[in-house]
């Protein structure tokens, strides 16, 4: 499970003496101010008179991209002095806030995503933590949130104003394990998926799908087209031919998949472009993500033709929707564990949920090889063999050179100045590893479900300073599109080694939702360590930083 922080909020404190603010006059009777109160440097309601009832103010937001938004005015309600916000942001892909260390849920389930969070009081920088879940995995951004004390007004007198229309680019998929939302671990990502192939009355078992890389599902193929498909975790599913009767006396563990399925509900965006390499794009009707989410143009192009309809994010499915369209299989990434109502809800609707579980592949192309098993349930097995075997061709040199020895960093920095750098074990270091570089990060252990840390700028100098490469990941935040715009974020980076000898790079934004991508990427990473001069100007989801 994810580890949650305390946040602290920064302290400057409050001028004292009485205050007139526009509607009302502070009491004459003095409220006691906390030392909390004060080390928080916020202005709170006893100071400006505010009786309990609800109220409204200028609300703003920063941090992350800078992209991202609230509305403004913010509704309040003040209880017994305590000040509770409803904060509503611009996305709806937002799941989760942390203030204080406490975790709070969204209000709503229909439209951008609202919150209902304690605030310490007015004209102070109010750090939370948001976790948004728009692309494959969830990120958490860190945002700083300021209520303006001279615009507080009582509810009826407020004017409602206008909602934020900014798109929110912060929902851009950290990669498929840049903030791996597991439960639990993996049962095993070294070795294959261990199984037994059960029997099924009247069906008689003829072959398993060979899989190279990947370790964590398998297929095992019976007579007249019925295939198993066994995700580790997850269980079983039985796919059952188009007009074929599903066998007597199967177990009730077994979920049942009726071809055709092409009326699929996609909400693990990693696997879209597993779709789309098979050419089967056409066979997922509703999708988790709206347009704006995806970097993945032939989705993003369903979405806005209409052949593909906007569902609902994984936490607040519109259920009528869903049904009312004749889905018969919902894809969820790992985040449905943290809404089990949602699933059991779908359930119920005879709707069978898949969980997607690529993100437990220790091996980056065993991610890709998960493309196998949506073949498997489209009749599509020779189209993926011949893309995958295509993909890994790719890679024929690269992974039989020898290791070149150069330290690569790789790395992002948020608004509040933390830096988020890949675990030892991350499969983002083992593609630099097959790439034939060398992570810098070695030490790095995996004593959580996280694939990626923070840690603050001057441990982040001493561990990568001397990196031969270091790559900017824009996924997280804001592409970057010059050396001067990444010193911008910390002088201490002038001195890296990787600044001073020119090699320094930025991930393209579409790396982490173009799963098909990641033997390019290895073969960008190859490139980048062993060429010099044209060939630079050719990789795909890389380019330098100058």
């Amino acid at each position: 499970m994810k580890k949650y922080r305390s946040i602290v909020i920064a302290a400057t404190l409050c001028m004292a003496g009485a205050m007139q603010i526009t509607g009302f006059a502070a009491e004459s009777v003095q409220t006691e101010v906390t030392t909390e109160q004060q080390e928080k440097g916020a202005v709170t309601a006893q100071q400006l008179g505010l009786s309990d009832g609800n109220y409204a103010a200028e609300g703003s937001l920063e941090g992350g991209s800078g992209r991202a938004s609230i509305t403004s005015p913010v509704s309040l309600t003040i209880k017994e002095g305590k000040i509770t916000a409803s904060i509503e942001f611009s996305s709806p892909y937002y799941d989760y806030m942390i203030v204080d260390g406490e975790k709070y849920e969204p209000v709503n389930t229909d439209g951008n995503s609202t919150f209902e969070i304690p605030v310490a009081g007015f004209d102070t920088a109010i750090p939370v933590t948001a976790d948004t879940v728009a692309m494959s995995e969830p990120h958490e951004i860190e945002y700083t949130i300021t209520l303006d004390a001279a615009t507080v007004k009582e509810a009826g007198e407020a004017d409602a104003g206008s909602k934020a229309a900014e798109t929110d680019t912060d929902n851009v998929e950290a990669s498929s394990s840049e903030q791996t939302d597991a439960v639990e671990e993996p049962v095993s990502q070294d070795e294959k998926l261990e199984h037994e192939i059960p029997e099924i009355a009247g069906l008689t078992y003829d072959h398993s799908m060979d899989l190279e890389y990947a370790t964590q599902f398998a297929v095992d193929y019976y007579n007249d087209g019925y295939k198993l498909v066994t995700i580790a975790q997850e269980g079983e599913y039985l796919v059952v031919p188009e007009g074929a009767e599903v066998p007597e006396g199967l177990d009730s563990e077994i979920t049942i998949l009726q071809q055709p399925l092409d009326h699929i509900y996609l909400v693990a965006t990693s696997a879209m472009d597993l779709f789309r390499a098979i050419d089967g794009i056409d066979y997922i009707t509703l999708s988790g993500t709206n347009a704006d989410g995806w970097y993945v143009e032939e989705a993003k192009e369903a979405l806005e033709n209409g052949s593909i309809t906007y569902a609902g994010k994984y936490s607040a499915p519109d259920y009528e929707l869903i049904v009312s369209s004749g889905c018969d299989l919902a894809i969820e990434s790992t985040m449905i564990y943290h809404s089990p109502e949602v699933r059991e809800k779908l359930e119920e609707f005879g709707i069978p949920v898949l969980v997607e579980h690529s993100s437990y592949e220790s091996d980056p192309l065993g991610r890709m090889e998960w493309l196998k098993l949506y073949a498997a349930l489209l009749n599509k097995e020779t189209e993926a063999e011949e893309y995958f075997n295509s993909q890994t061709d790719l890679l024929a040199d690269v992974l039989g050179a020898e290791n070149t020895g150069k330290t690569v960093a790789f790395f992002s920095i948020n608004s509040n100045g933390y830096v988020t750098v890949r675990k030892s074990g991350d499969y983002i270091s083992k593609m630099i590893e097959l790439a034939g570089g060398k992570y810098i990060f070695q030490d790095l252990g995996d004593d959580n479900a996280l694939s990626t840390m923070n840690m603050q700028m001057e441990e982040f100098y001493a561990g990568a300073k001397d990196a031969d490469y270091i790559i900017y990941n824009s996924a997280i935040e804001t592409e970057l599109h010059s050396l001067d715009e990444l010193l911008a974020k910390s002088s201490l980076l002038a001195d890296f080694k990787a600044v001073k000898d020119g090699n320094v790079w930025c991930t393209q934004k579409s790396l982490f939702q173009e799963t098909t991508g990641i033997a390019t990427m290895i073969s960008d990473m190859h490139t980048m360590l062993t060429s010099e001069g044209p060939d630079l100007s050719q990789l795909t989801y890389m380019y330098r930083l100058s």
